[in-house]
């Protein structure tokens, strides 16, 4: 009975320690991909099309904060092609046991998500619709 006790708590250990790896893997990727989908939405709205990247780049760090558990430092990427924008964000769950739990020599779990935004001017926008309704509203007075 002993050994095999010793046998059923070992294990009941190791899975509750997995799961808690899993769950600070599953916060981290959700907690990073809002993070990057904020910074990239707020730098999208930016007055001049010329400040999106530099908004990025800037609030980025600011963004990501200190708020990831049981990771290495997050990185971050901004990219811009025509009028859509990409962030990427990037970190690694470190893990205790290497081989163990990342089947490979990497010491963590990677974690990588891309989040996009349309580059939009809503000032552009709210006088365009403000001038197409006085031009609708002109036609139905007439």
């Amino acid at each position: 009975m002993t050994v095999e006790a010793a046998f059923i708590v070992t294990w009941t250990v190791f899975i509750f320690v997995f799961l808690i790896y899993l769950a600070f893997y599953s916060y981290d990727k959700c907690v990073l991909f809002q993070d990057a989908y904020g910074v990239c939405f707020r730098g999208s709205i930016q007055k001049k099309e010329e400040n999106v990247v530099p908004y990025i780049s800037s609030h980025m760090k600011e963004q990501f904060g200190r708020k990831y558990f049981g990771t290495e430092e997050v990185r971050g990427s901004v990219d811009r092609r025509g009028n859509v924008t990409d962030v990427t964000g990037e970190c690694r769950v470190k893990v205790p046991v290497r081989n163990v739990f990342t089947m490979s020599d990497e010491p963590g779990w990677k974690i990588r998500t891309r989040a996009r935004a349309q580059i939009i001017n809503p000032t552009h926008i709210i006088r365009k619709s403000r001038w197409i309704g006085n031009m609708a509203g002109r036609r139905g007075s007439e």
